[in-house]
């Protein structure tokens, strides 16, 4: 009997399932491109829980979007050849990132997405963003760098290309939410409660898909048996409480104006500092190039002066590989005292008093 000819849907299926055996990053870490998005999900799946296998659809998905940075990043490569860097690797205390496309020459981040039409109104998505604001904060926006995130439209073939600058208050947060979700991770070894305004039939925790509802890889981690109706049968929680205090509306306008020149001076400084890391970067080819390390002009002098790194020990890698056992240090864990954070926003549909 003659043995059936393989088609090439079952060679993509053989081919999609080999490489989700391959580990391609530590499940253990935090990761930047998902700091944005549910605190849950990252604890959940550092802390050893297992989720579910991806279906060939999810597979097939991750493949296209490979497909597709190659395509997007081929672009600038014809146009820049060999002065484009891909997946360049961020560290941060928190965890490891990888930007897609580096253009040197024009200092330039390219993170590229697919997307489809019914979505091309709301883009770019906030998480996108949030991930594109990291990789800014931790290695781009030092160096002088700008970015952009390009989608690859599925049903059309257009790309659409949108520019981010880096806003260091969005950056603060994103980073108080990685703190939480490392303290859960390395700390509490617990994982971060379900948000209050999650639904279990609604995205993130699931979506609906040609092929019918998708969930997320650990969707029965978080709702398991406690569905009725798709709802979630916890009470919501309790609004905080409010003090309502007119007397004091001059003390906030004053307290609110005060917020807003701290953000001004605090983006001036950044922009600052950007342009400092410029004529550095040129300083430095120059006296690379002459070997020195002092410049001279007209009654002025800069001077370099490199410092050596400091040395550190990742505990937390030592604990992992087994080389130190966490129960010996527990008596010099230390952790850090608490603060507390105050915003300002206006109150919805509220109108000042003339």
């Amino acid at each position: 009997m003659a043995t059936p000819k393989p088609t090439t849907a079952a060679l993509q299926a053989e081919a999609l399932a080999a490489r989700a055996r391959e580990q391609t990053f530590d499940p253990k870490e935090i990761r930047l491109s998902e700091a944005g998005q549910c605190g849950r999900r990252q604890t959940l799946r550092a802390l050893g829980y297992e989720p579910a296998p991806h279906t060939l659809r999810e597979l097939a998905i991750f493949e296209t979007g490979h497909l597709v940075e190659d395509r997007l990043l081929g672009y600038w490569e014809d146009r820049y050849p060999g002065q484009v860097l891909r997946q360049v690797e961020v560290r941060t205390p928190f965890g490891t990132g990888h930007i897609d496309g580096y253009v040197e020459p024009l200092r330039h981040l390219v993170e590229c997405k697919t997307t489809t039409e019914k979505h091309r109104d709301h883009l770019p998505l906030a998480s996108h963003v949030d991930q594109v604001t990291l990789y800014l904060h931790f290695w781009g926006h030092g160096r002088g760098a700008d970015a952009e995130i390009t989608y690859y439209v599925k049903e059309t073939g257009q790309v659409l290309s949108f520019p981010v600058s880096y806003d260091p208050d969005r950056a603060e947060a994103l980073i108080q939410n990685l703190i939480a979700v490392q303290a859960a991770i390395q700390l509490l070894q617990e994982p971060l409660p379900v948000p209050e305004d999650y639904q279990a039939t609604r995205y993130p925790c699931a979506w609906y898909t040609p092929e019918g509802l998708a969930r997320c890889p650990y969707w029965r981690h978080c709702w398991g048996d406690r569905i009725v109706a798709g709802r979630d049968p916890r009470p919501p929680a309790p609004p905080p409480p409010v003090l309502e205090a007119p007397e004091l509306a001059r003390d906030l306008a004053a307290y609110a104006a005060l917020r807003q020149q701290l953000t001004a001076v605090q983006r001036h400084l950044d922009t600052v500092k950007a342009e400092l890391a410029t004529y550095e970067a040129g300083f430095a080819q120059l006296l690379d190039e002459a070997g020195a390390h002092v410049l001279r002009a007209d009654g002025l002098e800069v001077r370099r002066t490199p410092v050596a790194g400091r040395t550190t020990w990742d505990v937390d890698r030592a604990i992992a590989d087994g080389v130190v056992d966490a129960a010996a240090l527990e008596p010099y864990r230390k952790v850090g005292a608490g603060y507390t954070r105050w915003t300002v926003r206006p109150i919805p549909g509220a109108r000042k008093n003339e």
